[in-house]
């Protein structure tokens, strides 16, 4: 079974975070202030100093579902359209409550990254693809339940702040990102 987040283990992102220590600009969130909007490229990346962010997407009966989480000393970033393809996101990045992001222009960030690291995009790459098989197959093989009860294995404050189903917040889905 997948760890929450458990792609940020396999490459390398010291260099992402040296990168925000250096240039970074320390930005206070708001709960619910958006990072991205779903449909837009996503303009920053950063590191999450306080707080959690999550992302979600809305389903074709108009409901949110929180697919994915990044919680303090993480990425936050719509990485895989925005930071790997500079295309607009399939989901909006949404601040879960107060948070500070020491963050950068992505675009800094990606072309300092390309010219100095060449293998860390295809690297990342692969290793995002291998998790995102392992969260299909979890998709398939686990409940809605379970992966919650997943998600409270990581991260057990969450479930005081995300109740499995409340008015504000419908998990249908743990996918972690």
């Amino acid at each position: 079974m997948s760890r929450l987040n458990d792609f940020m283990r396999h490459f390398e992102n010291s260099v992402l975070s040296e990168f925000c220590e250096r240039n970074g600009v320390v930005t206070r969130y708001s709960r619910g202030d958006l990072l991205v909007s779903e449909g837009e490229v996503c303009r920053h990346f950063g590191f999450i100093r306080k707080g959690y962010f999550k992302f979600c997407s809305v389903s074709p009966a108009g409901e949110e579902c929180v697919t994915g989480f990044a919680f303090k000393n993480e990425l936050v970033c719509d990485y895989v359209r925005s930071f790997l393809y500079l295309k607009p996101s399939y989901s909006s990045i949404v601040c879960g409550a107060e948070s500070e992001v020491l963050q950068v222009p992505l675009t800094d960030i990606r072309g300092y990254v390309l010219e100095n690291f060449p293998d860390f995009l295809p690297h990342s790459t692969s290793v995002l693809l291998e998790e995102a098989y392992r969260r299909y197959l979890d998709r398939h093989i686990m409940s809605a339940a379970e992966r919650y009860s997943m998600l409270l294995e990581c991260r057990p404050a969450l479930g005081n702040e995300l109740p499995f189903h409340n008015d504000s917040v419908k998990i249908t889905e743990v996918v972690e990102t």
